[in-house]
């Protein structure tokens, strides 16, 4: 398990101390720091969303063969709201985003009971770079909702993927939830 980093403040003050109105009234201004998890693994970072946590940082750097889930050790897992969970890892490749995303389907294909064509294969962006988003049900026709998001930035492919695993979730709410998580990562450059 890994926590979070909180900002520090120091206790020791400079100049003139602030009175306790315009302290309030600078305390209620100011937003509230971001949290933000940072890969040891895979070098990106997420500003999490509101309603999500960091659950596991992976042990072992993923070697880009087969298809872990959520609870292989080469990934980064995270909790989101409504049991909603995602999780991510990456590897090298010389593959186009095109030929990569064929791949990843191919290989959930094989390793988990996922249709063999996505319902969905949308043009997305993931911290700047042109991404993939593939939506299926896994097994066909069950009703669980899977969703990988495939991008490549500088020769390493990232899979972001998500699923609700309570099967209690909304579509619609853990779509737009994974939505929400994918828009704050950050690619290192």
């Amino acid at each position: 398990m890994i926590a979070l980093l909180a900002g520090c403040t120091s206790s020791a003050t400079t100049g003139p101390s602030a009175t306790p109105t315009q302290s309030a009234a600078a305390a209620a201004s100011t937003p509230p720091a971001a949290r933000t998890f940072t890969s040891r693994h895979y070098g990106y970072t997420e500003a999490l969303p509101a309603g999500w946590s960091s659950a596991v940082q992976a042990t072992q750097q993923w070697d880009g063969t087969g298809s872990p889930g959520d609870q292989d050790s080469v990934v980064d897992l995270f909790q989101g709201p409504g049991g909603i969970e995602a999780w991510a890892l990456a590897a090298p490749t010389k593959q186009s985003l095109a030929a990569y995303a064929r791949t990843t389907i191919r290989v959930s294909a094989a390793a988990h009971p996922c249709p063999a064509t996505p319902q969905t294969n949308q043009a997305i962006t993931i911290g700047g770079e042109p991404a993939r988003l593939l939506t299926m049900q896994c097994p066909p026709g069950s009703g669980f909702l899977v969703e990988l998001a495939v991008t490549i930035h500088d020769g390493t492919a990232y899979v972001f993927a998500s699923q609700n695993p309570t099967g209690s979730g909304s579509h619609s709410a853990d779509r737009a939830a994974f939505r929400k998580f994918l828009a704050g990562i950050q690619l290192q450059r």
